[in-house]
C-alpha cells in the first residue's frame, strides 16, 4: 500500500489519459476544409457588434460543423435575428442575456443546415432589415 501512495512518473500519464477521456471532444478531428465569413455591417446600429462565422469539414468523415456567433448585439434579450444562407432561412435565433446570438451545430444533430461552399452568402436580418452580410471564403 505504501508503494501506491508514493509519487511515480507514470501517474502523470494516467492523469492525462483520464483528463482526455472525461473532457475531450467526441466530434470533429483533423479539419479538412474550413470556411470563414468576413462581414460587412449594413446598419449603423450594429457598428459595435462582433460577428463570426465558421464552417468546417473533417478528414475522418466526421459530421460537418457550423458556428455562427454575433457578440455585442445592440438588442435586448429574447429579441430575434434571422440567419439566411444564399437567401434561404437557416435559423431564427433569440438574443441571449449576454447580448449574443449563436447558431452552433453539428451535421449529425437534429438541426438541418446546408453544405457551405466558397462564396456562399450569409445575411443577418433584424426587424425585416439586412443588418450584416458576409461571404464564406477558404481559411488558409
Amino acid at each position: 500500500m505504501d508503494y501506491l501512495l508514493q509519487f511515480h512518473w507514470w501517474y502523470i500519464l494516467i492523469g492525462i489519459f483520464l483528463f482526455f477521456i472525461l473532457f475531450g471532444k467526441k466530434k470533429g478531428g483533423v479539419v479538412s476544409t474550413r470556411l470563414t465569413a468576413d462581414f460587412q455591417i449594413l446598419s449603423q446600429r450594429f457598428e459595435g457588434c462582433k460577428p463570426e462565422a465558421d464552417y468546417a469539414t473533417f478528414k475522418n468523415d466526421g459530421p460537418d460543423h457550423i458556428d455562427i456567433e454575433i457578440k455585442r448585439l445592440p438588442l435586448n434579450e429574447d429579441e430575434q435575428v434571422e440567419f439566411l444562407i444564399n437567401g434561404t432561412l437557416l435559423a431564427k435565433v433569440k438574443v441571449k442575456r449576454n447580448k449574443e446570438a449563436e447558431f452552433d451545430h453539428w451535421a449529425d444533430e437534429n438541426i438541418d443546415f446546408p453544405v457551405i461552399h466558397e462564396n456562399d452568402e450569409l445575411i443577418v436580418i433584424y426587424d425585416n432589415t439586412e443588418v450584416l452580410k458576409g461571404s464564406f471564403q477558404f481559411n488558409h
